[in-house]
């Protein structure tokens, strides 16, 4: 086979242009991505961490009986303590939530898993709003969205 001088390894202007064509109709007919719908879904996984943090600290004060176990509540994040100086977890919040935990920033149990201070405490976001609350004489609370 005889290969001419001329021809040289590479794609053509036609196929370059081909391409990038097939590439931006694709682009264009997948969605793009929704910054609000990322934002609730980080709501929704704030919300289910912190579920499991106060369950946990519940399951702790029944079994640490010589310092307290507990919630205590921040401007931009909350932290799970044991005793007043050991820090076990630290949780940031979420862009744009504020929590209002009317009055008494700690979260924390009896020996029994019942509530201290029961309360509730009202979480506000950019998309919504949310009441955590904490019946009295229960060991369990629920999160209604407003």
């Amino acid at each position: 086979m005889f290969r001419s001088r001329n021809s040289e390894t590479g794609f053509t202007m036609i196929e370059l242009l081909f391409v990038l064509s097939i590439l931006s109709i694709v682009l264009f007919l997948f969605p793009p991505f929704n910054l609000e719908s990322i934002e609730k879904q980080q709501e929704k996984q704030f919300l289910e961490t912190f579920k499991f943090d106060v369950l946990y600290v519940q399951n702790l004060s029944n079994l640490v009986t010589n310092e307290k176990v507990f919630i205590r509540l921040y401007n931009d994040h909350y932290k799970i303590l044991q005793g007043f100086t050991k820090t076990i977890a630290q949780r940031d919040y979420p862009g744009g939530m504020e929590i209002d935990s009317r009055g008494n920033p700690d979260i924390s149990f009896n020996e029994n898993g019942t509530f201290l201070y029961p309360r509730t405490i009202r979480i506000t976001t950019k998309h919504s709003a949310y009441d955590i609350i904490f019946q009295l004489g229960k060991g369990r609370f629920y999160i209604a969205e407003r």
